[in-house]
């Protein structure tokens, strides 16, 4: 397994989905994406895209492993608790809470 391989089944893992709904979600088949996990194909620039926007991954920490300590996804427990809590709101909730977002910041 390549090392970009390596960390997109890292994402995955750490979304917990399995194959066919992580790639559902990212726009490639479920086979494109075993072979990049294995490393035998690269992931287009579409794809690197699409996860960078789906999972807000650093994309350095993406292509070359580095930008963020250990993990790469997450800078800390509470960022990872609001993200992973943002990705099942509805769009409208989500929506609401980037106004609240900026409310605190300009407070």
């Amino acid at each position: 397994m390549n090392e970009i391989g390596y960390r997109i089944k890292y994402i995955r893992k750490q979304s917990n989905l399995n194959q066919s709904e992580f790639a559902k979600k990212i726009g490639i088949s479920q086979g494109n994406l075993s072979e990049i996990e294995m490393g035998n194909s690269n992931p287009s620039a579409e794809t690197l895209i699409s996860i960078k926007r789906n999972y807000m991954v650093n994309l350095n920490w993406l292509l070359m492993g580095d930008g963020f300590e250990e993990g790469g996804l997450y800078a800390d427990t509470n960022e990872k608790v609001l993200l992973e809590g943002y990705r099942d709101l509805k769009e409208s909730d989500k929506f609401e809470l980037i106004e609240i977002m900026r409310l605190k910041k300009r407070l």
